[in-house]
């Protein structure tokens, strides 16, 4: 970040700076009784040298890395979830950081965003979803620019082709089978958490985030999430609608509740503050359920099963999208139903036969 050089010449004060790497000189006012002092001055020079430090100049110094790490991480973290920030910090440490350097921002083209993702592709072994999601992030960094006024034009992230990349392996989403497989080897708190995940279909910080209060009857009131030691609100307006509760999570939840009295969350931890249900599932779960005929993946596992065995019993998308809270059926659509191998071949089964005859006229 550069202060210039202020000096006197022919009766004025000018401004030397540089201009990537090129040295130009600014005058910026007259010597006289106002101006006697480079102290009186040195506010005309922060109006020319503050566009070029801050990038909002084209061409200016500012690199790409130093606005993302200066300014657009500080920016979202008090628009965004800590949740979502630490996955879009996670990404550009691991992808993009090592491959934008003296890169500066206003210089920054189509091309460089081309050859960020075809070097992740071949360098990361990265599949195509991952390399949209480095596109999606650069692309959102250049939004803020645009905003801010720090950058002309068109977003340079548009015209970038997402490499193919690597086949993309299906996520694990819990069959009914593996379900009671899971319930009859687990005991106790971890029992009734898996139950709750895979009937309710709720995140892992929504469980987190259960208190007996948001407890109606058959309904739940999802109010709030838990993540690490941050207590947030939902991810979106659309995670707020009511949750139905089947029979067999009303009853384990009323035995759970049993067993815990005095609680204020549902999974409650020490300190009176939610358990960590991933930690839970890592070293108490996933033992449990060795040689018992199935794996554990996780709790996003069981709210992707859910979806899958909604749909596969010939429940809409619209409706599957509904009991899932999401936003947008394409969500729904694209990472939490799969069209499973007996569903089709009842499918195939359900055609006729026999041709029928048309009249031809």
């Amino acid at each position: 970040m550069q202060k210039g050089s202020i000096f006197q010449r022919h009766g004025a004060w000018h401004l030397r700076y540089r201009v990537n790497g090129k040295q130009f000189s600014r005058r910026l006012a007259p010597f006289n009784d106002t101006f006697r002092t480079v102290r009186s001055v040195r506010p005309l020079a922060n109006e020319i040298l503050e566009p070029l430090n801050e990038g909002r100049q084209i061409n200016g110094p500012l690199t790409l890395q130093q606005f993302i790490e200066t300014q657009y991480f500080p920016y979202i973290r008090e628009k965004k979830r800590p949740s979502t920030v630490k996955g879009y910090l996670n990404l550009y440490n691991a992808q993009i950081a090592k491959r934008i350097g003296g890169l500066r921002l206003g210089t920054f083209r189509t091309a460089d965003g081309q050859n960020i993702l075809d070097t992740a592709e071949t360098e990361g072994n990265l599949s195509h979803r991952s390399l949209a999601h480095i596109k999606n992030l650069l692309s959102a960094i250049f939004t803020v620019t645009r905003r801010k006024g720090m950058l002309e034009g068109a977003n340079p992230m548009d015209g970038v082709e997402i490499p193919e990349g690597t086949p993309t392996e299906k996520t694990h989403k819990y069959s009914l089978e593996e379900i009671e497989k899971m319930t009859a080897a687990l005991e106790g708190t971890a029992r009734v958490a898996v139950i709750v995940a895979a009937w309710t279909g709720l995140s892992l910080a929504e469980l987190r985030g259960l208190k007996w209060e948001d407890i109606e009857g058959e309904t739940l009131n999802v109010k709030r999430t838990v993540w690490h030691k941050v207590i947030g609100e939902t991810k979106t307006e659309a995670r707020q609608a009511s949750v139905f509760l089947l029979p067999q999570v009303r009853a384990s939840l009323k035995e759970h509740r049993k067993q815990n009295p005095e609680t204020t969350w549902v999974f409650e931890g020490p300190r009176a503050f939610p358990l960590d249900l991933a930690t839970l599932g890592s070293k108490q779960i996933k033992p449990a359920l060795k040689g018992k005929g199935v794996e554990w993946y996780g709790f996003h596992a069981l709210r992707r099963g859910l979806g899958t065995r909604l749909f596969n019993n010939n429940v809409p998308i619209e409706t599957v999208s509904r009991i899932l809270r999401h936003g947008s059926v394409h969500v729904t659509r694209s990472s939490y139903v799969d069209v499973l191998d007996s569903t089709a071949v009842n499918a195939l089964k359900k055609l006729p036969s026999k041709s029928s005859k048309r009249s031809l006229s």
